[in-house]
């Protein structure tokens, strides 16, 4: 991993849905255009996203996180907080036991307790 890569928010498993809104929350203070220059793509890839005919990739999604306002940034990391938790949520309930206790140890080990 370079070191530009390290400070990269991790975006990988941050669903469609949820891009989409980043995208709308950051489009709620910004033109079309703004939104463009900011994530370094054409005003049309905007519209392709607002209309939900492509999702931002993970590299448009890591450049609006990193570019957001403090503001916009607080709400994004909820966002994607809560879109992760929706996505354990859903693996929990379609597993078995035995793998509901993994799930249990490894979300114990991550929060320390």
């Amino acid at each position: 991993m370079s070191s530009g890569d390290e400070n990269k928010f991790p975006v990988h498993w941050v669903s469609k849905s949820a891009r989409y809104r980043v995208i709308e929350l950051m489009l709620s203070t910004r033109s079309i255009t703004e939104l463009a220059r900011v994530l370094g793509v054409s005003p049309t890839a905007v519209r392709k996203y607002v209309k939900r005919v492509s999702h931002p990739s993970d590299e448009i999604l890591a450049t609006a996180i990193q570019r957001a306002e403090a503001y916009e940034r607080d709400a994004i990391i909820s966002l994607i907080i809560e879109d992760l938790a929706e996505a354990i949520s859903k693996l929990y309930n379609a597993v078995d036991e035995k793998h509901k206790k993994e799930i249990r140890e490894k979300l114990a080990r991550i929060l320390g307790s």
